[in-house]
């Protein structure tokens, strides 16, 4: 039985079409994810029309968002999202209870809304947690702003009252990083200092206490921190040395401290100072060391960690993934786990009955299973027939072309590199008779063009 695949060809100039997904973002039970070509694309849960396809219908596997091509930066929450444009202007949509969209009332919207008319936002943090509803951005002029729920003064402006649009947050022009977690908030200054506020009940603030903060307070004296990232009630910074530091609720193992206890301070993690990037879940993390090897520890019920096993028992200090170390981005939601690598290869891992993998099944999954970059962009342009069969294969898949390919790689679903093959007709055979059995991605590539599909190899 032959499959037909329909490849677009598109016409760069400077480059062959080289990998499909940029950057991503995970809520809640969704995730955002923008292309290479600047669109939008949405999947998972979309109760309070969280995805922006103007539904409030659950999406299981990636949608574009609207036409637009000029997307750049992407944050989800909790059932909400924010984005901003090339033009430095400011999107939102979802739930709105608490203001959180910064639109000035509290009416849910399916659709990106812009939130007033400035063109100088340059990054937005979406409170993640299943209480989170604040938001907070950075101007290029170095002001942070916030908006939203304030119940515990997670918007920093020392009140306790919600706010439904932007609100500049003291006057220090030199905010570098900014970080919201379920109701709190995380924040770098261009000096390398660290600053928290906001509920502090599970010694989420880092100060060495449990009482709320309204302002910003600096957290020790180090002046040496990079980045940072933050969960519901937990936290991690890596400094300039490549060293890991966590801090707040320890339950699950989530800190990666090897116990369930909370750190009121940061504490580093391990000994290692080759972390390039963690990732705090609702009760699960994520890290990349410089190498590309992806780590993750914490709880495992519906198979977030990616370690091939669902599990009750808590893993309490950070575990490498597999072997492949080529990952370059990751992200994760409330028990899922999506991760890039430098292929441009999209993966996820976890709970997936709202359709958060993106893998167009409603199954969890507990290893690392693509996400299908199911369209080429709208600039492309030009119809060529690629036939692949027989799909499923059993040595011999045959590929027939209607213009000329220059070569073909297959990948296993882990995102290694099994089969190359150079290629300069319109047909070739590839011989999969000495791979295992299992599913692997077959991606084809000719001048300006490049496709990826599925094949079953029994």
């Amino acid at each position: 039985m032959k499959k037909t695949i329909t490849l677009f060809l598109i016409f760069l100039s400077l480059q062959n079409y080289a990998q499909c997904w940029q950057t991503i973002s995970s809520g809640l039970d969704h995730t955002l994810a923008l292309k290479t070509d600047g669109t939008l694309w949405a999947w998972g849960d979309n109760e309070y029309g969280e995805l922006g396809d103007g539904t409030v219908v659950d999406k299981n596997q990636p949608v574009q968002i609207g036409i637009a091509t000029d997307w750049q930066k992407i944050s989800a929450g909790n059932n909400f999202s924010l984005a901003i444009k090339n033009d430095g202007t400011l999107w939102a949509w979802g739930y709105n209870i608490y203001g959180q969209l910064g639109n000035g009332n509290i009416i849910n919207q399916h659709s990106p809304i812009k939130i007033g008319t400035a063109t100088d936002w340059q990054s937005i943090s979406a409170a993640p947690g299943l209480t989170g509803g604040h938001s907070m951005a950075l101007k290029t002029n170095g002001t942070l702003w916030s908006w939203g729920n304030n119940l515990y003064g997670q918007l920093g402006d020392d009140t306790l009252t919600n706010k439904n649009q932007p609100v500049q947050i003291g006057t220090d022009a030199n905010w570098l990083a900014i970080a919201a977690g379920s109701v709190h908030s995380v924040a770098i200054k261009a000096n390398g200092t660290l600053w928290t506020w906001g509920w502090n009940g599970l010694r989420q603030l880092g100060d060495g206490t449990n009482v709320d903060k309204r302002i910003p307070t600096q957290i020790g004296t180090a002046t040496n921190w990079k980045s940072i990232d933050v969960g519901y009630i937990h936290n991690f910074g890596i400094k300039t040395d490549g060293t890991l530091w966590a801090w707040g609720s320890g339950l699950d193992g989530r800190l990666g401290l090897g116990s369930t206890s909370a750190a009121a301070i940061p504490t580093q993690v391990g000994t290692d100072n080759d972390w390039a990037k963690a990732i705090a879940g609702a009760e699960h993390s994520l890290a990349l060391k410089t190498n590309g090897n992806l780590w993750s520890w914490g709880k495992n019920e519906s198979g977030e960690l990616g370690l091939g096993t669902n599990s009750t028992t808590d893993i309490m200090v950070p575990t490498r993934v597999n072997t492949n170390a080529d990952k370059t981005l990751i992200s994760a939601g409330r028990d899922f786990s999506l991760v890039m690598n430098s292929d441009g290869f999209l993966y996820a891992t976890g709970l997936n009955v709202a359709g958060q993998l993106g893998d167009e099944t409603n199954t969890n999954k507990n290893t690392l299973t693509p996400v299908i970059c199911t369209s080429l962009g709208v600039n492309e342009f030009g119809v060529t027939q690629i036939e692949a069969y027989p799909n499923p294969v059993t040595s011999v898949l045959n590929i027939e072309f209607t213009a000329e390919l220059t070569n073909i790689e297959v990948f296993n679903m882990l995102g290694q590199k099994v089969l190359v093959k150079n290629v300069n007709a319109n047909t070739t055979q590839i011989d999969m008779s000495h791979l295992s059995s299992a599913t692997y991605m077959v991606k084809v590539y000719g001048e300006n063009v490049s496709k990826t599909i599925k094949v079953v190899k029994k």
